[in-house]
């Protein structure tokens, strides 16, 4: 039975991906690690799902010794609306390159397949950690908790909502790529995600579908392992803005705290990782009320290697042995304050701003300026 469903309630979208195969047994095993469950009887992920919000975290999709809940994305209707013919660029994640032998080869056959060309989404991480940056400094003092991963920033909007004012109104990489390319770049195609993460499909939604489709690793490896497809056959095909590089921030660093606390001296910043962090955002919100210091910036993520190994990522190819990540350039690291200045006299900030996230504040009226 497939579950793909969307309740609306007041101004929240409440949505799941996950799929329910036969063969299911009731052990419970799934609830184990689920942030909604919290002890409350045994019931069925389903259920919670269903009736508590999902926040597709993907954790009874990993942990389930059956292997009977698996998720859905876009992959079937961007092959069709490829094939119908619609104009259709590809967004893609990092991870991308370490799940292919070659992801230019990659890009090849999705090139064939009609898709016109190819963004790098860690080259605008840039633009995101600028607004970061930009709203920190005008902000002294106030805790704040980054909004790139779509599973936390799920729960934190739907669940826990004395942490909404403290939610980064930055949109992720991700949106900031598309509304710079759209609106920046004048990029009349409609946009793609590649992705490593079931969670992104109800972001792109909850920030008005500027990106149409949310395609993840996973399942394009098993689009190309059931058909056969021999990616070497494909002609090699870079990235459209490959000659711009990997940009000045997580390109170089790998992470937002690194990347920005050059720009903040003297600023608390703290990075956690895994099923961990629900827990850990409980104890937050009681630190919080009781007024205690917290980070001014926490960078937090579902999943616990990052990103590059996320929920809809699906098993290695054989054959593939993932590269290591190499950061810390630091030519590059001394260019982030001039391309941040850069950024402040050829970019709106309001451009990148979140408005679901910004005009919360604990009794629900816009936060004001950012």
């Amino acid at each position: 039975m497939l579950y793909d469903n969307e309740k609306t309630g007041g101004d929240q979208v409440i949505t799941t991906n996950l799929l329910l195969l036969s063969g299911c047994r009731e052990c419970h095993i799934c609830l184990q690690q689920c942030p909604l469950h919290k002890g409350k009887g045994a019931g069925t992920t389903m259920k919670i799902a269903l009736n508590q919000g999902c926040i597709n975290c993907g954790f009874c999709l990993q942990d389930c010794p059956q292997k009977v809940i698996g998720y859905q994305d876009d992959m079937e209707l961007f092959l069709q609306d490829l094939a119908r013919g619609r104009q259709i660029s590809l967004l893609v994640a990092p991870a991308v390159q370490r799940h292919f032998s070659d992801y230019r080869q990659v890009f090849g056959f999705l090139q064939s397949l009609g898709v016109r060309k190819f963004y790098n989404v860690v080259l605008r991480a840039d633009i995101t950690l600028w607004a970061y940056v930009r709203i920190l400094e005008s902000n002294y003092g106030k805790p704040f908790i980054s909004s790139p991963c779509a599973a936390v920033t799920d729960y934190i909007m739907n669940h826990v909502p004395a942490l909404r004012p403290h939610l980064m109104p930055v949109y992720s990489p991700l949106v900031c790529s598309a509304v710079f390319l759209k609106k920046y770049r004048q990029l009349d195609d409609d946009l793609a995600f590649l992705s490593p993460c079931i969670a992104k499909r109800g972001e792109l939604r909850q920030s008005g579908n500027k990106v149409r489709y949310n395609v993840t690793i996973g399942k394009l490896k098993q689009y190309i392992v059931e058909r056969g497809i021999d990616l070497s056959r494909y002609e090699a095909v870079d990235f459209a803005d490959s000659n711009e590089g990997q940009g000045v921030t997580l390109g170089v660093s790998g992470s937002v705290c690194s990347s920005i606390r050059k720009h903040l001296p003297g600023r608390l910043f703290r990075k956690i990782s895994g099923s961990g962090v629900y827990p850990y955002l409980t104890e937050y919100e009681a630190a919080l009320k009781a007024g205690e210091l917290l980070p001014d910036l926490l960078e937090i993520y579902n999943c616990k290697a990052g990103c590059d190994s996320g929920t809809g990522t699906g098993k290695m190819l054989p054959g593939v042995v993932p590269p290591k990540a190499a950061f810390g350039n630091a030519d590059l690291q001394q260019e982030a304050a001039a391309t941040f200045d850069a950024f402040n006299s050829t970019l709106n900030i309001a451009d990148f701003i979140w408005p679901e996230i910004k005009r919360y504040d604990t009794h629900g009226k816009d936060r004001g300026r950012i």
